[in-house]
């Protein structure tokens, strides 16, 4: 069924991930405009986002650059109070699990694919042990926020979409998930989603 949906999107970025993501799970098709993310960003792509990252996903006249307020949208846009909770509780605890993965996960799980995942050349192995250091510190918190059933908030919900495409790259990174079982859990339960699997 067309949407009228497009996505300026990336392969590789595990941002844009998120949001095929989320489209597979609702069941809407968008067409699919492959923007390049190695070295600078397209001039026509920079005219039309101010930040020139992506995913970018346009709909109609609504215009959003920031992957988790595209979450956020397509739940509210197709009425998925399951994946995006209207109850004031129930929703502040998505949001923080949304908020804590882009703000304390990422920066400390980038350190580490940059010296791993996406090294071109050699690495200095005290700056790889310390970034694997500071990931360790912030995985263990992180455990603390989620369920051990393998959805974070206890049921699948726009936080599970984030998470497992923000963190699908943990077992590439020579980490043992052993560390952290709930979060191996959730990789286990959410990343068998067929729309999951569609992304990768």
């Amino acid at each position: 069924m067309a949407t009228g949906l497009l996505l300026y999107d990336n392969h590789g970025s595990s941002n844009a991930r998120k949001v095929r993501f989320m489209l597979g799970e609702l069941g809407l098709d968008a067409r699919l405009v492959e923007v390049p993310i190695d070295g600078e960003r397209p001039e026509w792509y920079m005219r039309f986002h101010p930040f020139g990252t992506v995913p970018c996903l346009v709909d109609g006249d609504v215009r959003l650059v920031e992957s988790n307020t595209i979450l956020r949208y397509l739940a509210d846009r197709e009425g998925r109070e399951d994946l995006y909770p209207r109850d004031p509780a129930a929703r502040a605890r998505v949001d923080q699990l949304l908020d804590a993965l882009s703000l304390a996960v990422r920066p400390a799980l980038w350190e580490v694919e940059l010296r791993t995942y996406y090294a071109r050349g050699p690495v200095d192995p005290a700056e790889l042990a310390s970034a694997r250091g500071e990931l360790d510190a912030v995985l263990r918190g992180w455990e603390t926020l989620i369920e051990p059933d393998g959805h974070l908030a206890g049921a699948f919900s726009i936080a599970d979409v984030a998470a497992a495409a923000r963190l699908w790259l943990l077992p590439r990174l020579g980490l043992d998930l052993g560390g952290y079982p709930r979060t191996e859990r959730m990789l286990e339960v959410v990343g068998a989603r067929p729309a999951f699997v569609a992304t990768l």
